[in-house]
């Protein structure tokens, strides 16, 4: 009976120290999750997190496709997003990034985040959409952009102008009205006096249908 009272003393000082030791150890957080990190133009860059996020002595790291180290530094953060700028950055140009210092929430231990970003080659028209009911031409480019003395020109397949009007310059779209596009009919849309952040003036076009709105 003895034996039996000293094993169950032992397994009662066993649980006790385990519960103690697990109790000593800081609960782990969750790593942050990336929602989307954007190239902004220039030499900027954004990551935006999945959920609320805290900072300790943030620090970033980026490195080109080489594994060449670039010059970088965070210059905004906030719980939801952190922005760096970077030095070096090319045209075509594909980069990755640590994030070191950061954690999901405000408990656990610090961590790293990596992601990537790349720098478009050269300014494009990414998308056109067409809303029939408001006659506004939607044009998203593929980077941020700036302007000077922006034009929009629509051509029809057998040249015809159409008058445009921009109604809202956006810092990757614009938006133009214009009138009399028909459903199921082919056009091209010309933009001149615009360019990526950090690049040159130029003139990009694109073909487009408008389609039936669902």
């Amino acid at each position: 009976m003895e034996g039996t009272g000293m094993k169950k003393r032992l397994a009662t000082l066993l649980l006790a120290t385990i519960l103690l030791l697990a109790a000593a150890v800081p609960a782990l957080a969750k790593a942050p999750a990336v929602k989307e990190v954007e190239y902004q133009g220039g030499k900027t860059v954004e990551v935006e997190f999945a959920e609320k996020v805290s900072y300790r002595n943030p620090k970033i790291t980026v490195k080109d496709s080489d594994g060449n180290k670039l010059t970088a530094k965070i210059v905004e953060r906030d719980s939801d997003d952190l922005t760096f700028t970077v030095t070096g950055l090319a045209p075509g140009g594909k980069y990755t990034f640590a994030l070191s210092g950061i954690r999901a929430g405000k408990s656990g231990k610090y961590g790293t985040v990596k992601g990537s970003f790349s720098v478009p080659a050269k300014l494009a028209i990414r998308k056109v959409k067409y809303d029939a009911a408001d006659e506004e031409l939607d044009i998203d480019f593929n980077g941020r952009v700036k302007y000077r003395k922006v034009k929009v020109t629509v051509t029809d397949a057998s040249g015809r102008k159409y008058a445009a009007k921009i109604v809202e310059k956006g810092n990757d779209d614009l938006e133009v009205k214009v009138a009399g596009l028909e459903k199921g009919a082919k056009y091209k849309v010309t933009v001149s006096g615009v360019a990526l952040k950090g690049g040159k003036y130029t003139t990009v076009s694109k073909s487009f249908t408008v389609r039936e709105m669902p």
